[in-house]
Order: C-alpha cells, then sequence, then structure tokens
C-alpha cells in the first residue's frame, strides 16, 4: 500500500494567477479578512493517473515514513450525526483544552447555514475567493444530515460559488498563538474548484505565516504546504499525501511555539521545528474556484463531519 508521505522537487505554484479584487468591506463586516487576500491560488489540479510527485521540506522537517493510509470510503457508513463513521471526539487530548466542536448536527434550509450558525461561524460572502474566478457566498453552505455541505457550481448568471467559514472561539475568531485543529471531510470530484483548510494571520499579513493542510483539487489527492516566514511566496515544506480528498479522512494540525506536527487519521506524517507562525493566527476553511474559470456542468460538494479546535492548557 501507499505510504501517506509522498513529496515533490519543485516549490512554484503552478496554480498562481493575478490577483484578485477583494472587497473590504464585505470581509470586515463577517470579523475576519480573506485567507489568501493576495489572490495567489494555492490548489492543485488533479494529476494524470498513475502520477506520483516527489516533496521538497526544508528546515528540520520530519518525515515519518512508512506508515499506510487508513481504510477510507467515500460513501456514509455512520448515523445521521456522524455520517463519516468516526465521532467527533468529545475531549481533548492530554495538555490540551477543547475551546470549540461542531458536529453540524443541527440541519439548516438549502442555503440557510449563515444564520442558525452566526454564534459558531463567520461565514464569507460578498467577495472574490482566491483565484479571483468565484465569489464566497452564505448560499454555498448547508447543513444536513450531520454534514456542513458546501456545494460548488455556477449559478444561472454564471458566477462560480465559493465557501468559506472561520470557527468562533468565544464567539470570536482568532486570537490563537498555538492550537490543536482537527477537522473530518470528504469531497466529490469536481472539475475546476479545490479546497484550502489553513491557519491564517489575524493580521491579513501574508508574512505572519501560511499553514495549508489539507489542500488541493476536490476529488483529488490532499497536500501539505507551509509557507515560508521570511518569503511567504516560497513553501518551505510541501508534500501530497496519500490520503485522498473524495475519502473521509481526519485532518490535524498541532501547533506549539516549539514545533508543528500534522496528522491524517491520527497517524503523524510530518513535523518541523522551522517556520513556525508567532503571532496571532485564525483556522480558516475555504473551497472556490481554481485559476480559470471552472466548468459551467461542474457541481459537487465538499463536505464536512465536525471541526474541533483545542488550546494548550497553560
Amino acid at each position: 500500500m501507499d505510504e501517506l508521505i509522498r513529496t515533490t522537487t519543485t516549490t512554484e505554484d503552478p496554480g498562481a494567477v493575478r490577483p484578485s479584487t477583494v472587497d473590504p468591506e464585505a470581509s470586515s463586516a463577517n470579523g475576519a479578512p480573506p485567507a489568501h487576500g493576495t489572490g495567489l491560488s494555492r490548489h492543485r489540479r488533479p494529476g494524470r493517473p498513475g502520477r506520483r510527485s516527489v516533496a521538497l521540506t526544508v528546515g528540520a522537517l520530519v518525515v515519518t515514513a512508512g506508515i499506510v493510509a487508513a481504510a477510507a470510503t467515500g460513501s456514509s457508513t455512520g448515523s445521521a450525526v456522524d455520517p463519516s463513521g468516526e465521532t467527533m471526539p468529545t475531549a481533548a487530548a492530554s495538555g490540551w483544552k477543547r475551546v470549540f466542536s461542531e458536529d453540524f448536527a443541527e440541519p439548516t434550509a438549502t442555503g440557510g447555514f449563515e444564520k442558525p450558525y452566526a454564534d459558531r461561524f463567520s461565514v464569507y460572502h460578498g467577495f472574490a475567493d482566491t483565484a479571483g474566478t468565484g465569489r464566497y457566498s452564505a448560499s454555498a453552505l448547508t447543513a444536513h444530515d450531520g454534514v456542513l455541505d458546501m456545494r460548488m457550481r455556477t449559478t444561472a448568471g454564471g458566477t462560480p460559488l465559493a465557501g468559506g467559514i472561520v470557527p468562533l472561539v468565544d464567539g470570536k475568531w482568532g486570537g490563537q498563538t498555538a492550537g490543536r485543529y482537527s477537522i473530518r471531510l470528504r469531497s466529490d470530484e469536481v472539475d475546476g474548484y479545490g479546497v484550502a483548510v489553513l491557519l491564517w494571520s489575524d493580521r491579513n499579513v501574508w508574512a505572519d505565516g501560511e499553514v495549508d493542510f489539507p489542500e488541493g483539487a476536490l476529488g483529488a489527492p490532499a497536500w501539505l504546504n507551509v509557507h515560508c516566514l521570511v518569503d511567504p511566496a516560497e513553501k518551505c515544506i510541501h508534500q501530497e499525501t496519500a490520503a485522498s480528498l473524495k475519502d473521509w479522512h481526519t485532518y490535524t494540525i498541532d501547533w506549539t511555539p516549539q514545533r508543528m506536527t500534522f496528522s491524517i487519521d491520527g497517524r503523524q506524517i510530518a513535523s518541523t521545528d522551522k517556520d513556525i507562525p508567532t503571532m496571532p493566527m485564525h483556522f480558516v476553511v475555504q473551497a472556490g474556484s481554481l485559476g480559470g474559470v471552472p466548468p459551467k456542468a461542474s457541481d459537487g460538494s465538499l463536505l464536512i463531519d465536525w471541526i474541533t479546535v483545542d488550546v494548550p492548557e497553560s
């Protein structure tokens, strides 16, 4: 079976496109600036079948070799509250304190996620997505059957929809300088769309840091990307994992002042003590168009079963 980590020899971002036009008023009205505010696409299009990539790592990165991807399925095997077959953990791990958890058990009307969940999430809408071709809209988000459904498609007016959320800790976004972030998700394969789950600067300053995990084209392999603090256009960690976004997996970022560790389904895949953010950050989930305009016929979903956020006990 495949190892959970694969690597690549390039740090360039082939999906980079022109800066997007961001409406700062709409952004600030929702409590957080848009992550990837420079408009550089971070998503990767699906590779050719059988293509293998190799990873460049800069700094003291430890890659855990020989880890085998856990069995996963793209279909639901659990209850309505736990559709992915894995229940959201109710307690934090030793040394951590739970400050946020959500399993989307409360259903909403189609496209009606924002109002019922307003005390738990800031929702993106009213500005361009990272690639600059789509538009964030609360109408893309629906909670049903125990999941948050971010449905990517093109409106009748020709606008590709994008979805973005920021979990609120004690009713506010951001403020963490360390944390443990877990998300369980899967996606359809939706041509022209991708997802980035990331830590992003509260100040919306790229040089404060950017950590993307998982990231990739919907339905394609999941990537780990950590941008360099000195030159954020460069990726000091750039790795393709053997986990596919089309299957249910749990992705975890452990962030302390001394080290960042990354895990899939509880198995550590990488750890580094370099390029660790020191400024306040917030957790973001955003799905939208890749570079270029998605095919109008593309239509599918990113499904999130649950999200947890923990902070150090002391």
